[in-house]
């Protein structure tokens, strides 16, 4: 019995050591924990601490600001933008030191400012430069098309005024000689064409309503364009042009000059317009030509379609020429034969 017991004290003995340390373990770790939150709860209090006297300060320094130096009042501005320039077309990354660097040899400058989007904060290529006395405008004016960061600047003092701060402000009143005219106010290079002459016995029942597409149908068009409209591209016309006519129509701008087969019309009135196609190193190219574009200079007819008995077309639309290659080669072998045999 007392080996028994002997025993059941050592095999005790053993275990409550192993129970103890893990006990212990499991304290440090929860002792080291707390310390740790201790520490960042004495650290956001100081943070706390700090940023509160910062506001203070700024709180202070801001209302001594204010009671030193006024804000910038409508007239100040006014009188700024006397002293401002417009600069266009500037590098995306120059920035305001080099800007001030090349504008420098024209006067003191006061400031510089470019304009960034708001929604991405990149700048939009222009600039606005204030000099300190408004004599330094003119030889700022000067650089305009001058080379900046591999660019041709565009320097202007008229847009200041209508871009940067609007044009309902008073120093807008300073252009005044330069004002557009009130008649249209919008472009000082605009060509306005002379008012459309109304037959006194048709302004009642335009103003009306009346008639009124009918009339401008007639007199919008110029007197040759108009010619080909009521001829060529009407409906009914004896010399109206058919499908499968062959044409040579001159333009303003390239290609100058572009023949092929009439493949449609298209009959809107004013807006009318008509398809040539031709096959040129075996592509086709088809051309849409507006009868009154002002690039169309002239329209002349190379062969009529129906002028051969059984050559007519009984067809509004040829869009089935793109398939059919071998008919555009008749119809210009047809041309090529009609020109050979016709007196030079």
């Amino acid at each position: 019995m007392a080996d028994t017991d002997a025993t059941r004290t050592a095999l005790n003995g053993g275990i409550d050591p192993t129970i103890d340390d893990g006990e212990e373990e499991e304290s440090k770790e929860i002792q080291l924990m707390k310390q740790r939150v201790e520490e960042m709860e004495r650290e956001a209090k100081k943070l706390r601490e700090l940023q509160a006297a910062a506001e203070s300060q700024g709180a202070a320094g801001g209302a001594a600001t204010d009671q030193g130096a006024p804000m910038e009042t409508e007239e100040d501005r006014a009188v700024a933008d006397t002293r401002s320039i417009f600069v266009g077309n500037v590098d995306y990354s120059a920035t305001p030191e080099e800007i001030q660097g090349h504008f420098q040899a024209c006067g003191t400058i006061n400031r510089v400012t470019i304009l960034c989007d708001k929604f991405t904060g990149h700048p939009k290529g222009f600039a606005y430069v204030e000099f300190a006395e408004p004599e330094f405008i003119d030889a700022a004016l000067a650089m305009d098309n001058s080379l900046f960061r591999g660019r041709l600047i565009k320097v202007n003092i008229r847009d200041i005024l209508e871009n940067f701060r609007g044009a309902c402000r008073p120093i807008a009143r300073l252009i005044s000689s330069n004002a557009i005219s009130p008649g249209y106010p919008f472009s000082r290079t605009a060509i306005l064409p002379a008012p459309l002459p109304i037959p006194s016995g048709l302004q009642e029942t335009l103003q009306k309503g009346k008639g009124l597409m009918a009339f401008l149908n007639q007199v919008l068009p110029e007197p040759k364009k108009r010619e080909w409209l009521a001829t060529f591209f009407s409906r009914r016309h004896p010399d109206r042009l058919l499908p499968g006519s062959v044409l040579t129509v001159t333009t303003e701008h390239a290609p100058g000059i572009f023949s092929g087969v009439l493949i449609s019309v298209r009959r809107r009135g004013p807006d009318t317009s008509f398809v040539l196609r031709n096959v040129i190193q075996r592509t086709g190219i088809e051309m849409q030509f507006f009868v009154n574009s002002p690039h169309l200079k002239d329209i002349k007819v190379r062969q009529r379609a129906g002028e051969h008995k059984g050559n007519k077309q009984r067809r509004a639309k040829l869009f089935f020429l793109r398939d059919s290659p071998d008919k555009m080669t008749a119809i210009s072998a047809g041309v090529k034969s009609s020109a050979a045999s016709s007196p030079s």
